[in-house]
């Protein structure tokens, strides 16, 4: 009878943020580019077997098959708690990362939690990965300039999947299941207001941060994680809480370049913070910035033809730093 519950309340949030994400791309202005085309795909990671669809933003003359010319591929991980939220969410970042470097942005609309929980939402991501690597040619992906970017949630993803990813190649390259040829390389993350510690209890991480703007019922979020994981769960695996994995594992699993935009406000902003400054401790370059005054999620909110200009400095500067660390 819980379960029944949990999936009906769930339902219930899915239809409004879909209200939401309606409002934000067409009634906010800049409006984003569509998706070029999509692929629905079956995972290959995992024990769970199933499909799910891939959006393709792609630049003025891409053309597939074309040859003519191969594109960077930044694999895009949208927000929601896990549980929540589309591929499209998404839709005026990849449009900005199309803009400013001419590289080809796929989101992933990876399956969510409480029907797929833990860990499969990253097992579809690194699925998609390996699907856009082995399809290079086809799709005219240059795949040695690969990266992550994720808001929240998919912020986390941006982390887990990368270390998963890792995971997984050493076992395909010791099995010979995977060529050569089929590897790319994780050259970035882009990560917005990830959440990268679930060994804090949400109220230890709004107490961490005398600026809390509370915008989430906290009804929604106990709702959230208790969709994604079990009150069992080990909340210290790298594939959870990717802020307090080993020193070794962050080292070999990310890349050397990263961007993380963080929110003034957000019960996040902390453990974000804690993160980056890790992770240059460790020799690794992490650009990007705290945003003033704004809570989590603030760019995802509808502006009614106001436009936000804090939303489109923050991608602005995430994507001149991609389009550095692809040149």
């Amino acid at each position: 009878m819980a379960r029944i519950s949990l999936y009906i309340k769930v339902s219930i949030i899915r239809f409004f943020q879909t209200i939401g994400r309606y409002c934000d791309l067409y009634l906010s202005t800049p409006y984003p580019q569509r998706p070029s085309f999509s692929r629905t795909i079956a995972s290959t990671v995992g024990s769970v077997p199933g499909k799910f669809k891939l959006l393709f933003y792609t630049p003025p003359g891409y053309h597939i098959r074309s040859k003519a010319e191969f594109y960077p591929v930044l694999v895009n991980f949208h927000g929601g708690g896990y549980t929540i939220g589309h591929a499209a969410d998404d839709a005026r970042w990849a449009s900005e990362v199309v803009k400013r470097t001419g590289g080809m942005v796929v989101s992933v609309d990876y399956r969510l939690a409480p029907g797929y929980p833990f860990p499969t939402g990253i097992e579809d991501c690194v699925s998609a990965v390996l699907y856009l690597w082995k399809h290079a040619d086809e799709l005219n992906l240059d795949t040695s300039r690969t990266a992550f970017s994720g808001f929240s949630a998919g912020g986390n993803f941006c982390y887990t999947a990368a270390i998963r990813l890792h995971e997984e190649l050493k076992q395909l390259t010791a099995n010979e299941i995977i060529r050569k040829h089929e590897v790319g390389k994780l050259v970035s993350t882009v990560a917005f207001y990830p959440a990268v510690d679930m060994t804090k209890s949400r109220a230890e991480r709004n107490a961490s941060n005398p600026n809390m703007k509370p915008i989430i019922n906290p009804v929604f979020l106990k709702l959230f994680s208790g969709a994604y994981f079990s009150p069992d769960q080990d909340t210290h695996s790298p594939l959870l809480s990717p802020g307090v994995a080993p020193d070794q594992l962050l080292k070999d699993a990310l890349p050397d370049d990263n961007v993380m935009i963080t929110c003034w406000g957000d019960g996040l902003l902390k453990e974000g913070e804690d993160f980056r400054e890790r992770l240059r401790g460790l020799g690794k370059r992490v650009d990007g910035y705290t945003v003033p005054e704004v809570p989590h999620g603030w760019d995802k909110w509808p502006s009614y033809g106001k436009g936000d200009v804090k939303r489109d400095e923050a991608y602005k500067s995430a994507a001149e730093s991609l389009k550095e660390f692809w040149s």
